[in-house]
């Protein structure tokens, strides 16, 4: 079960990597006093995706931690 866990972990953390770059690269890409609505809907949308993401990883640290704990 463990190493489903950090299978499952690490996977996450590759991919909060991904939408951090991807957010960063859209923040360079944007102007910065004039921002369209869909570009603006995106960044949204990738800030929605990482919060998700880190509770996912939260969630699966306390996993790893009380499988850990409970052997």
């Amino acid at each position: 079960m463990e190493i489903q866990y950090s299978t499952a972990y690490f996977e996450k953390l590759d991919l909060l990597e991904i939408l951090y770059a991807g957010q960063a690269a859209l923040k360079e890409a944007l102007p910065t006093h004039n921002v369209s609505k869909s570009n603006l809907e995106c960044f949204e949308q990738i800030e929605a995706a990482i919060a998700k993401l880190n509770k996912e990883i939260r969630i699966l640290e306390l996993n790893i931690i009380q499988s850990i704990d409970s052997k």
